[in-house]
């Protein structure tokens, strides 16, 4: 995501915001040559509107010695203000890098009486008209004290030039300059003038690491300005801290600053930097995780800056909408918003904005499989990137280009792309990201059968990665050396690989503190799972007694240990009941920083940076690291439950037939691989292992079984009723067919194994939408076929195993023991059965029709069409969360679930109406789910 800066009243914070400001549309460049000189006098402000490149005249009358200062107050748009002498000599500039909005201030003392010229000017590249008021504050003899303020601004300004030039040198020269400029500000009584000299120290000891410094610059600043009272410059200070406090990772104390600015923004009306500080807390709430509160407070700021003009921030914001979209896997909303922002970027000829989003789009369409679409964006971002000179992004997208061709099995352009990018790494001394492409070729090479030059490229990725410090690019290389040993049969070595592989992953569950790295981990870790599952049991068909078949099966626990935790998380479960929620907050802090030097120390290992500087923050981490294992230790200590659900150990083979099975239940647990797949066969005695068909073969035939099942659940446009009902007796008709193809792939191999057995199903993939009750039980020439054709129809094939098995559907085996031990001692409730179903999802369902017309129901609170009336029936709001939503959005109207209700209707027939309770239609809504009166069942 992008951030988006403003700086205060008079001080100058950020090239960023001058940046935006070069948005606004010029609406009347006629007027830029306007020529005529307006005398300029005391106690007469002149107000005036003023154009992109235009220049505007002023004559001042001063006699020999005499002080001036003259104050502009800019209004949308950055001006220079510049005096000259009778001789035309320029001698004074006021360009305080206040951007759009703000004070800026020129002083001056006359060598000789005359006619003094002022000059106000804006820049060529704004693109908009905007409005200043000038006037002449003082005018007067000069006296001792108004020479040490013009020496004070000479250093002043002087100390500014050197900030913009941006180099190390530079800053430190600026430094002493500020320095000097400091105590003749003090010296003078002017305040507001040390404000500004100290809010500049304070921006370049930000901007080179010394954040601490940082900070206690920012507060002198802040008690200057509450103490004159500057409101506007107190907001913008605020700010300022709220980011720094941002970028070392103690987010609350950021939104614990931006909200103390936002009032004050609102109060005196800056409508532009209370739309900066809203998006700033939608970022720091984006980085926490909370996609929900992000959008909220996007969406706050977007509106604000599309109506006061800021094209450039208004792109900004629709980016990081799509980013948080795409965060969230809904993809479509994601390209939405990305397009949306691309067009404005490009009006306002944001460049390096354009390429962020450019790439942005292609790796959404690279995540849809739309290979070429992702190319075209990738190469319109690569020959811009080139004009703005961001080397680094340019790398990047020069690798995702390789990766594409790669995929789509264009070996030789993928070596191109991976050659160009590598090359430009080593050239900018990015390593971490050098060790990605050296990974990366290896992989086309192993692909190519060039065996050896991709264990030589595998050999420099690791050892790149290792000195950088990098356990994420460590790890991957590891796993793509196992699986280049395992092409080349020698298993004992993949094995060692993996696991060491492995190992890294494991340890990075426990230590990786960022949500956005922690979504990312889980969704890469399963890959390294499935690589050794795949190992191990290549390793069993060589050896069956050694038991390869039991530590797979174990492995796939593993793979799945995090997945209770995972979706306590995405229910908003309270894992933390009755914990002291000071710890908590101690812990949520850790993590925040964590997350925060983590990064940075990435950042440093990657390029050219002092031993000095990474040793300081390797120290750091550790300091930080042991801080948060005491916590945790804390936390476990006072919670046995919490450990327990966060920490639920994976269960071995004798667990899992001792503690979980019996002799009436078979466990089958299935692992889909790329190559290959998996299932075992697990009962209290015994454990049998067979190999699948790959995961593309068998998704395939789930995702079809799955569509002829809700066939008669999708809307499609323009569909007449007999058309659909002509599509949904065709897909009735196929359904056995279909679901008998999936059953033999997957229950075929144990059909022997199956009796009337209770089924224990651990999916995995696609399949996790597939209910097995419904697949048709496997015929295995026993006499049970004949008993089948008798009972139920025809075809022996369409028995479904919910005739003769009882199925439970499981995220995995040790999540059943870890739910069972949540239930031990639990009071039973007071009352059996509640039944909630068959609800109103959208307003064309039949029963909003049949509603009486007083009634009204209102769907405007909820996609779902839960139901608001003003009887006082049904949905009374409420917040969705932005997953849900975005599915919402994604699917579009979702349709009544067919039978459901004569399903709750025979559920309820089985306990006495005393013992029940019965929400169907509207009063299945949120209203019931949350309230008091299902705590009894």
């Amino acid at each position: 995501s992008l951030l988006l800066l403003f700086e205060p009243t008079i001080l100058a914070h950020s090239r960023s915001h001058k940046e935006a400001a070069r948005t606004v549309v010029n609406v009347n460049r006629a007027a830029q040559g306007d020529q005529d000189t307006y005398l300029l006098e005391l106690g007469k402000p002149i107000k005036r509107e003023i154009v992109a490149g235009g220049i505007h005249f002023y004559r001042l009358d001063l006699s020999s010695n005499q002080f001036v200062r003259v104050a502009v107050a800019q209004h949308g748009i950055d001006v220079t203000v510049r005096l000259f002498n009778p001789d035309g000599e320029h001698i004074s500039e006021a360009n305080n890098g206040n951007g759009i909005q703000g004070l800026k201030l020129l002083a001056a003392v006359s060598d000789a009486a005359g006619n003094y010229r002022l000059e106000v000017r804006s820049p060529e590249k704004m693109e908009s008209t905007g409005s200043y008021e000038l006037k002449i504050e003082e005018r007067r003899p000069a006296t001792p004290q108004d020479r040490s303020y013009i020496a004070a601004q000479r250093y002043f300004a002087v100390g500014q030039q050197l900030l913009a030039e941006g180099t190390v040198l530079s800053k430190h020269k600026a430094l002493e300059s500020f320095a000097r400029a400091l105590p003749l500000w003090e010296s003078l009584g002017d305040r507001r003038a040390q404000a500004v000299t100290l809010s500049n120290i304070a921006k370049i000891y930000d901007s080179s690491g010394d954040k601490q410094n940082a900070l206690g610059y920012h507060n002198q600043v802040l008690l200057i300005l509450r103490g004159v009272g500057d409101r506007r410059s107190e907001a913008a200070t605020l700010n300022n801290i709220g980011l720094i406090y941002d970028s070392i990772g103690e987010k609350q104390k950021a939104l614990d600053y931006y909200n103390q600015a936002l009032p004050i923004l609102r109060s005196v009306g800056e409508r532009l930097m209370e739309a900066y500080t809203l998006s700033n807390i939608g970022l720091v709430y984006d980085s926490m995780g909370e996609k929900q509160k992000a959008l909220d407070y996007y969406n706050q700021a977007l509106p604000i800056l599309q109506s006061v003009g800021d094209r450039q921030a208004e792109s900004v914001t629709l980016n990081n909408i799509g980013m948080v979209y795409k965060s969230l896997n809904a993809l479509q909303k994601a390209l939405d918003y990305f397009g949306k922002a691309l067009p404005i970027m490009r009006a306002v000829n944001a460049r390096g904005l354009e390429a962020t989003t450019l790439n942005n789009i292609g790796y959404v369409y690279d995540a849809l499989g739309e290979r070429n679409k992702a190319l075209l964006y990738y190469n319109q971002a690569l020959p811009v990137l080139q004009v703005v000179g961001d080397r680094r992004v340019e790398a990047t997208t020069l690798n995702n280009i390789g990766v594409v061709y790669a995929s789509l099995g264009e070996k030789q352009k993928a070596l191109g792309y991976f050659n160009q990018a590598l090359q430009l790494r080593r050239t900018i001394v990015d390593r971490a990201g050098e060790a990605t492409t050296l990974s990366d070729l290896r992989c086309v090479y192993d692909s190519l059968g060039e065996q050896q030059k991709a264990l030589d490229y595998y050999s420099q990725a690791l050892s790149l990665s290792r000195a950088v410090e990098d356990p994420s690019v460590e790890a991957l290389t590891l796993r793509r050396l196992a699986q280049a040993y395992g092409n080349r049969g020698d298993l004992v070595t993949a094995r060692k690989h993996i696991e060491a592989a492995l190992a890294i992953v494991e340890s990075l569950r426990t230590n990786v503190f960022s949500q956005e790295l922690r979504a990312s981990y889980f969704a890469s870790a399963q890959q390294y799972f499935e690589t050794y599952i795949d190992l191990l049991m290549r390793l069993h068909q060589l050896d069956p007694a050694k038991g390869y078949d039991a530590t797979a099966l174990q492995a796939g626990e593993r793979a799945r240990a995090r997945s209770l935790l995972e979706m306590l998380t995405e229910s908003r479960a309270d894992v933390h009941q009755g914990m002291d929620s000071a710890l908590l907050g101690r812990r949520r802090s850790l993590q925040q920083t964590l997350a925060a030097r983590a990064e940075r120390q990435t950042r440093l290992m990657g390029g050219e940076q002092t031993e000095v500087q990474i040793a300081e923050l390797k120290k750091e981490i550790e300091e930080l690291l042991t801080q948060h294992q005491e916590v945790e230790a804390q936390i476990k200590a006072r919670s046995p439950r919490y450990a327990a659900l966060t920490q639920p150990k994976p269960l071995s083979l004798k667990e899992i037939q001792q503690h979980v099975l019996d002799s009436e239940t078979l466990l089958l647990e299935y692992a889909l691989g790329d190559t290959r797949s998996y299932l075992w066969a697990v009962t209290p005695t015994s454990i049998k292992s067979f190999e699948l068909p790959r995961r593309a073969e068998i998704e395939k035939a789930a995702r079809h079984v799955y569509e002829l099942l809700t066939a008669r659940n999708r809307r499609v446009k323009f569909e007449t009723v007999e058309e659909k009902q002509a599509r949904v007796a065709q897909a009735d008709g196929l359904y056995w067919k279909e679901a008998g193809v999936l059953s033999e792939m997957l229950l075929k191999p144990v059909s022997a194994e199956l009796g009337k057995k209770r089924l224990l199903v651990v999916s995995d993939g696609a399949l996790n939408y597939v209910p097995f009750s419904a697949l048709p039980k496997p015929v295995d020439g026993s006499e049970q076929s004949n008993e089948r054709k008798r009972k139920w129809s025809p075809s022996a094939h369409q028995w479904p195993l919910m005739l003769d098995h009882e199925v439970v559907n499981l995220p995995s085996v040790s999540t059943l023991a870890v739910l069972r031990r949540e239930l031990i001692g639990r009071k039973p409730a007071a009352k059996i059965l509640a039944v909630i179903a068959d609800p109103v999802f959208d307003k064309t369902d039949e029963r909003v029709k049949a509603l009486k017309p007083v009634r009204k129901v209102d769907f405007r609170n909820s996609r779902s069409g839960e139901a608001s009336e003003a009887t006082g029936l049904g949905y009374t709001g409420g917040v969705r969360s932005a997953r849900v939503q975005s599915i919402a959005d994604e699917a579009g109207p979702i349709q009544r679930l067919p039978f459901t209700r004569r399903e709750a209707e025979g559920i309820l027939s089985l306990v006495p109406e005393s013992e029940r309770m019965k929400a169907l239609d509207f009063d299945a809504n949120r209203t019931t789910v949350t309230g008091a009166e299902l705590g009894q069942y």
